[in-house]
């Protein structure tokens, strides 16, 4: 599920925040942005992000922004050893051109705040934000999975809607051949000493009939769209994938029936079934 989280707790003379955004995929991958002031305290975040996210792809950054401007100080060694490396590599890349010295101001680390962190309220003020933030982001998660477990929902009752409409119509298709059939024997013996053999069109009409038979498919269907609805219901460890099953297992009967059908309506409401399918595969992927 995708979602954003936000989390802070007070820390020294300033608020830390963390910030979660995950998107969809299939497995948990954690990725954490600090500034350097916490970058002791990435993999703290880390833990606490896959202790309470199951799965996903998490994007934490975490900052600490001061109440008052905190005094900043150069690494004055530090510049000078930075300043001598671009110009060797002046000499070396492009003898006689210009190192300005504004050049360093792109690099990090060269000026410090004056504030330090003690350790252990550090990581409990990262603990807390980080919680918080989860906690945040869990109900946003939990919003999106409700509409999209109605969506599903919704979807599996149209696919039932169409199979329904399917198997009430077949006997009537049924019934239009066998007319069609024996309209066209007569037209076609019109002024011809034959006689219309009823027997034959019942066996034709039967052998239509078995031919077009879908009622093992819709039976097999019916019954995975009960399971993938009692999934839903139930939730739990790996749902994701059982409901990608079922689905593959739907599309077979779906395009069975499609095969099986010769009625312009009846295939209409297959290719709705398709498309119905096509929708729930794809709302899928984002609970694999």
């Amino acid at each position: 599920m995708t979602g954003i989280g936000m989390g802070e707790a007070p820390l020294s003379d300033g608020v830390l925040r963390v910030e979660l955004r995950a998107v969809n995929h299939r497995h948990l991958d954690v990725r954490v942005r600090t500034g350097h002031e916490l970058a002791e305290v990435a993999s703290v975040i880390e833990d606490e992000v896959r202790a309470r996210c199951g799965r996903g792809r998490i994007e934490a950054h975490a900052r600490w922004e001061a109440h008052t401007a905190a005094a900043q100080s150069l690494d004055s060694a530090r510049a000078r050893a930075v300043y001598k490396t671009l110009c060797e590599l002046r000499d070396e890349l492009a003898p006689g051109q210009e190192v300005p010295i504004a050049a360093l101001a792109s690099v990090a680390g060269l000026f410090t705040g004056g504030v330090r962190f003690e350790a252990e309220s550090l990581v409990a003020a990262v603990r807390a934000a980080t919680d918080r933030a989860a906690d945040d982001l869990s109900r946003m998660r939990a919003t999106e999975g409700a509409a999209l477990l109605e969506d599903l929902a919704s979807r599996v009752v149209a696919l039932r809607a169409h199979s329904s409409f399917i198997a009430q119509q077949r006997p009537s298709i049924v019934e239009a051949a066998r007319v069609r059939l024996t309209k066209r024997i007569e037209k076609l013996l019109e002024g011809a000493d034959l006689t219309l053999d009823s027997a034959r069109v019942a066996q034709e009409v039967a052998w239509f009939a078995d031919k077009s038979d879908v009622t093992e498919e819709l039976t097999r269907l019916d019954s995975h769209t009960r399971q993938f609805e009692a999934l839903l219901r139930r939730g739990g460890d790996h749902v994701g994938k059982k409901l990608d099953f079922l689905i593959q297992e739907m599309g077979r009967e779906i395009n069975t029936t499609g095969s099986k059908v010769n009625d312009a309506e009846l295939a209409h409401r297959v290719v709705e079934m398709k498309s119905e399918l096509e929708r729930l595969r794809e709302q899928v992927q984002n609970v694999l």
